[in-house]
């Protein structure tokens, strides 16, 4: 998915902008289990490319998260501008409540420590959910 015109979109200088991007573009869950990962450069400014990674297991998985780590490692350069490094937005999506599952909360451990592996800032993990969009980490 590509956002339309993301040069003319506001750059995300607080957690609120984050927010808002976040229920904008992924807003309430539409599918079980999906994993949505926005891309942040060192200026600010969300890139063109929103990947959704589908047919998320419902457990965070050793080869799945060493292959996430790997992907966001490699995008750290390519992020960086001369104001800062670049970050990453990433939102759990699955039907339900909005109450946070024991899933959820590994999920979002779980992602927090991927972020901190690859070395790669991290504007927050949020969960998609029936009621809406809502910040986990």
């Amino acid at each position: 998915m590509t956002i339309p015109n993301p040069t003319d979109a506001p750059t995300l200088l607080t957690d609120a902008d984050v927010l808002a991007r976040v229920s904008a573009l992924v807003g309430v869950a539409c599918v079980d289990r999906q994993l949505w990962l926005m891309f942040v450069d060192g200026d600010g400014r969300q890139t063109p490319v929103v990947m959704p990674v589908s047919d998320v297991p419902h457990r965070p998985l050793p080869h799945l998260l060493r292959g996430l780590t790997e992907v966001l490692r490699g995008l750290r350069g390519d992020l960086a501008t001369d104001l800062g490094p670049g970050s990453v937005i990433l939102t759990l999506e699955r039907r339900g409540p909005d109450r946070s599952t024991p899933r959820d909360r590994e999920w979002s451990a779980a992602l927090v420590r991927v972020c901190r592996e690859a070395e790669i800032g991290l504007r927050g993990v949020f969960l998609s959910s029936d009621a809406g969009v809502r910040r986990m980490a």
